[in-house]
């Protein structure tokens, strides 16, 4: 992965890059599970399958449940279209009623 590359030759950045993002998730006039699950709307426009197990997986450990997981994906279909969700087969895992929010895939 890049960043393991930029952080061994610039961990600079990478810190700073860390440090902005605690900075925003951080509990707000948002809780850090409506982040995350703005989060996971926003992974579903940009296809990052890494973000995607990432912040489903932070979202269930702050308590999200799978329909609000499922809403989130809902609103990037609305915004972006078909494609925002069809890119990964793990959504369908994440959103169906089978999922097990103790072993996320």
């Amino acid at each position: 992965m890049v960043l393991d590359t930029i952080m061994k030759e610039q961990p600079e950045v990478i810190n700073a890059l860390y440090r902005y993002k605690n900075a925003v998730f951080k509990e707000g006039h948002l809780s850090f599970k409506e982040k995350e699950l703005i989060a996971i709307g926003i992974i579903c426009v940009l296809k990052c399958e890494e973000c995607l197990d990432t912040h489903v997986q932070k979202a269930l450990e702050l308590g999200a449940t799978r329909d609000e997981i499922r809403e989130a994906v809902l609103i990037a279909l609305y915004l972006a279209g078909p494609q925002a969700v069809v890119w990964s087969k793990k959504m369908d895992q994440y959103i169906s009623d089978d999922f097990n929010a103790g072993t996320p895939p």
